[in-house]
């Protein structure tokens, strides 16, 4: 066994027996990413439901008791005046005034609506109360077409027919996926190896272990490799956790995941490999960033200080990775120049199902020259004698 693969093995193992980094990079990301799938899943299911829908109405007519007949949990109010005053109060967030004449074929009624447009809740019962009328709408509009010996087409002068063209492979994953997965990913490759890679080096500094550790006929050069091998093998896994939890959501299949999965995961086993792939560089990226960091500083408290500023320069792009789908940047070449955000982009299209070689390549490629820079740093840094240095 060479000597790297010698240190490798025992910093991955001594990694492996904190309980810290196991529950940190392991467990957390499958945790954080199911609870939140769960958290969703639940918002969106109990929303839906018109029975979990509470309207407080003004007046009394046919209209209220349709909708009673949606299931909508009906409150009255006697005024306009009490209406805007519990509003006010947060102590209703939806009133209609309801017309005390039915609807009728031939006959428009008004019915007002009294909100806090600041509230999202109240925006969320409007769409929904807003579809129950619409539907009661088109109903008593095709009656009046009927009537007046017209027909059904009468009523959409212009129609209008999506004809959607399907771009990448026919599987790919939902929108709450694409969304959510590439920054959760991108962000545990860093996060995941944050958490012990200031015991690295800088905490072996304090404790006095890393002299021992240099005087073993080990080359410093493998001693700095077999550390990196094991940190990025730590940012890997982790990361992968986050995965993990997205499959654990769609292998049990709850009645909860439903409307956020309405024609499944949509990840095929392909897609995987081409988000690893993706993701390699990156760890490299971020392992040797990280131990370079480790190694320069000189005790465990600094090292954790600028390991924490560096995370802000990981956490801003992975963030804008979240909205890039809404601008014209998101088939910019330039984007695959721009470390952590061109892995994120990547994973992106890798999950929409149309990955393009070229940006891909440019990203891999850019990610991992930057990567091996940042280890020829560290592995400079550690043949230094300054590295013995905690003071």
């Amino acid at each position: 066994m060479r000597p790297a693969q010698i240190i490798f093995m025992k910093e991955l193992r001594e990694m492996f027996r904190d309980k810290r980094v196991r529950s940190g990079a392991l467990v957390t990301p499958v945790f954080l990413v199911f609870s939140i799938l769960l958290l969703f899943g639940f918002i969106i299911d109990t929303l839906a439901r018109p029975e979990n829908m509470k309207l407080s109405i003004i007046g009394s007519g046919p209209l209220v008791e349709q909708l009673k007949a949606a299931k909508v949990t009906v409150d009255v109010i006697p005024s306009v005046a009490e209406a805007e005053a519990k509003i006010r109060a947060g102590k209703a967030r939806l009133v209609l005034e309801m017309p005390t004449e039915g609807a009728a074929p031939g006959k428009q009624v008004v019915v007002r609506a009294y909100f806090d447009d600041k509230d999202e809740k109240a925006q969320i019962q409007i769409a929904q109360t807003r579809a129950i009328f619409s539907k009661l709408s088109n109903e008593l509009l095709l009656q009046t077409l009927e009537t007046e010996g017209l027909p059904k087409e009468a009523a959409e002068p212009i129609k209008f027919e999506e004809k959607p063209i399907k771009v990448g492979s026919e599987q790919s994953a939902s929108d709450f996926v694409i969304k959510l997965l590439p920054y959760i990913i991108v962000i545990y490759a860093f996060y995941g190896g944050m958490g012990s890679v200031g015991d690295l080096v800088a905490g072996e500094k304090e404790k006095k272990t890393l002299e021992t550790l240099l005087i073993t006929p080990v080359s410093r050069t493998d001693i700095a490799v077999g550390k990196f091998l094991a940190l990025g093998t730590l940012c890997l896994a982790s990361s992968l956790s986050a995965v993990v939890g997205l499959l654990l959501a769609g292998v049990i299949k709850l009645k909860i995941f439903e409307k956020l999965f309405p024609e499944g995961l949509g990840v095929s086993a392909m897609s995987l490999v081409l988000v690893v792939l993706v993701l390699l560089p990156a760890v490299v990226l971020f392992a040797s960033l990280m131990l370079a960091i480790s190694t320069r500083s000189k005790n465990l408290r600094e090292a954790q200080t600028q390991l924490t500023l560096a995370s802000l320069i990981v956490l801003m792009p992975a963030m804008f990775s979240q909205f890039i789908g809404l601008t014209d940047f998101a088939n910019a070449m330039w984007v695959n120049t721009v470390p952590v955000l061109n892995t994120a982009n990547a994973i992106r299209n890798v999950l929409l199902g149309k990955p393009e070689l070229v940006p891909i390549a440019v990203g891999v490629v850019v990610n991992g020259v930057l990567g091996v820079i940042a280890l020829a740093w560290a592995i400079r840094l550690f043949k230094q004698e300054a590295v013995l240095s905690s003071t």
